[in-house]
């Protein structure tokens, strides 16, 4: 078997035979391989490693877990507890307001009810108790400081989206070829 090398020139040819050794180095395809073995053994130790130490980290946390006496995990549950109940009363109350303001916005003709809204909510922080009372106060307040969110036209409920107009009927073909003949 012939014994192939792979050589490595420092890029100086001169010098002596010392100098030319230790700037030369030849290895052997079997010494190459061996040292590509090598670190593939040390990369997949390294993984195993790392794979043991993130199961001893779950371990660690699920006896920490297990060592929590049941008084701490009712405080720890209580207090989630009291956060969602906390976030239900806000929106609760969040959607009362919007109610109360709707309610009394309604037979207004507002123009724009989702300005008039974000205006009324605008007013309302500053009011200590929110009441009927008190959104139809600044509801009041708001049309006689801004008159151009009142229609000028009354809103009649059945007319959709738009108002409707007093259009006359649709010409049948025979008005219209009769009003074509007279002139």
């Amino acid at each position: 078997m012939v014994d192939k090398t792979k050589s490595v020139d420092s890029g100086e040819s001169e010098g002596t035979n010392s100098e030319e050794l230790e700037e030369k180095k030849t290895f052997t395809e079997e010494e190459i391989k061996a040292v590509q073995l090598e670190a593939k053994t040390y990369r997949k130790e390294k993984a195993d490693l790392k794979k043991e130490r993130d199961e001893f980290e779950a371990k660690l946390k699920a006896i920490e877990a297990e060592k929590l006496t049941e008084a701490e995990k009712d405080k720890k549950k209580i207090a989630e507890l009291e956060k969602q109940l906390a976030d239900i009363q806000g929106s609760i109350k969040a959607k009362d307001i919007d109610n109360l303001i709707l309610k009394s916005l309604s037979g207004k003709n507002i123009v724009d009810t989702d300005a008039a809204e974000l205006l009324i909510k605008k007013e309302l922080e500053s009011v200590d108790e929110i009441t009927p009372e008190a959104v139809t106060k600044i509801a009041d307040k708001l049309i006689k400081d801004k008159p151009y969110l009142i229609s000028s036209t009354p809103v009649n409920p059945s007319d959709g989206n738009f108002a409707k107009q007093d259009n006359e009927p649709a010409k049948t073909p025979d008005k219209m070829f009769g009003e074509f003949l007279r002139g």
